[in-house]
């Protein structure tokens, strides 16, 4: 048996000659507790994975859920707009920076911005899947955080996302 110094596991010193660490049990030069070591940690990569894809696959929905509402209901809401905010201090605000026409175009243009964070993500998610790439799969996931940034359900989502997505970065195959 190898003179080990300290435990692999628990980093106690040791004596020479010890076959158990004193401290955490754990037997030294053991072939097959590592490997079973490394399937254990390997499985919990895989679960870290598995809950960050179901993360950032329910904010690419809410991202082209909500992105598909506003763009087909973008002139109908830039209607309610002035309608709501007629008669207030507000109106003029409104009004001396859009009409209905170009506060509908600027819904629009912000809702094709959420659907394609969401495709984004959907992406983001396939990649962390297959394991593939996890540079592109964490930059991916991060823009799509950024582009769903007005909801706060989105950050939280995709702040936990990413960091299971940093714990299980070993066994993404670059």
């Amino acid at each position: 048996m190898d003179d080990l110094n300290f435990c692999q596991v628990c980093g106690k010193n040791l004596p020479s000659g010890t076959a158990y660490c004193p401290a955490c049990g754990m037997r030294l030069n053991d072939p097959e507790g590592e490997r079973r070591e490394a399937a254990v940690a390997e499985t919990k990569d895989n679960d870290r994975i598995m809950i960050a894809v179901i993360l950032i696959l329910i904010n690419a929905a809410f991202l082209i859920g909500g992105g598909l509402y506003i763009y087909f209901n973008a002139w109908g809401m830039s209607e309610d707009v002035f309608e709501i905010y007629a008669g207030t201090p507000y109106y003029s605000i409104i009004a001396d920076y859009y009409t209905v026409e170009s506060l509908a175009r600027f819904m629009e243009q912000l809702a094709l911005v959420a659907i394609v964070g969401g495709a984004i993500g959907v992406l983001s998610a396939i990649l962390a899947y297959m394991r593939r790439l996890w540079v592109v799969t964490f930059a991916l996931c991060f823009v799509s955080m950024i582009v769903g940034v007005l909801t706060v359900v989105g950050i939280i989502l995709l702040l936990i996302a990413l960091y299971l997505l940093y714990k299980a970065k070993p066994v993404f195959k670059d």
